[in-house]
């Protein structure tokens, strides 16, 4: 199945002065059709540009793309039909119901029996209980759930969506992962810019990290936490009744041990490479409570690729 986004060598610099800006420099991204994909990095490394890039609303100096196979230059405006995007910070009309706002939207997208989609819209973010609160009385989660409803509009295949949790406080974050989840399981592809990874990190199955304005590793999660284990090496954590320096001898003897920490209840064990049937028969005949391959986190991810 083709990837939803495609971009190849994608440019966007800013002349300040004298000075030139590279917001988007040389970027190579792929979206694969139905996951999770999560676009990390810290404030400042050019997410929201890029993304102003795959919606036409800034064009490129050079490279090229495609979001949903129409491309981003000559085709932007089949694009934002078939997009549900939610950008940083989005507004509505603070006076009008959430309702209100979201009819609003219908009419200017021309959307047909809108009456029906306001209403399951608002029903698949929570908010049709509050159907008839004005906008400047809701708190920032029932904001950016108003902002997701705006995006869901048109049943997009594809979600684009800015920094969604943004300001919002920890119930309401937890409530947003829960919505993108089960928007997911109904087989939409949601694409998130973010720097919060504690907030969104848990629900993504796919990313790319991006600092100072290229993408420094990309591709499913699972995949990316092992190419860092083999570049950073494997660490065994084993848990002993009874730890003793003869046993840090016969693993510092094992080829592919780098390095053996010794702690009071439990080792632990640098290898080159994965060694776990070494390191167990090594281990023969001690009392070991648990052994276990610590792996990297997608915030030891983070600080790897963004050094």
């Amino acid at each position: 199945m083709a990837p939803v986004i495609e971009i190849r060598n994608l440019c966007k610099y800013y002349r300040v002065g004298k000075e030139v800006i590279k917001a988007v420099d040389g970027v190579d991204l792929l979206v694969p059709n139905g996951c999770i994909f999560g676009l990390i990095g810290p404030n400042g490394a050019g997410k929201s540009t890029l993304i102003h890039l795959l919606m036409g609303i800034i064009l490129p100096n050079s490279g090229s793309g495609e979001v949903l196979g129409y491309d981003i230059v000559k085709e932007s405006i089949e694009i934002r039909k078939r997009v549900g995007f939610m950008p940083e910070g989005i507004g509505f009309y603070t006076d009008l119901t959430a309702e209100q706002n979201l009819r609003a939207v219908a009419d200017l997208i021309g959307l047909e029996d809108k009456d029906k989609r306001v209403e399951e819209c608002l029903r698949t973010v929570g908010l049709w209980n509050f159907k008839k609160l004005k906008y400047k009385e809701m708190s920032t989660g029932m904001k950016q759930r108003l902002g997701l409803a705006q995006a869901l509009l048109k049943d997009p295949q594809l979600l684009i969506l800015d920094e969604p949790t943004a300001g919002i406080d920890p119930q309401g974050a937890r409530e947003f992962r829960d919505l993108v989840k089960e928007l997911y399981k109904e087989g939409k592809t949601i694409f998130i810019s973010t720097h919060l990874l504690y907030e969104i990190g848990p629900i993504l199955t796919h990313i790319a990290i991006m600092n100072k304005g290229r993408i420094t590793v990309q591709g499913g999660i699972d995949d990316i936490k092992e190419k860092l284990l083999s570049t950073q090496g494997y660490t065994y954590e084993i848990e002993i009744r009874e730890v003793k320096q003869e046993i840090k001898e016969k693993l510092s003897s094992i080829d592919t041990v780098k390095e053996v920490i010794m702690e009071p209840s439990k080792i632990l064990v640098r290898c080159s490479e994965p060694s776990s049937s070494e390191l167990m028969s090594a281990l023969i005949g001690e009392e070991i409570y648990s052994f276990r391959l610590l792996r990297p986190s997608l915030e030891d991810v983070f600080r790897a690729y963004t050094r």
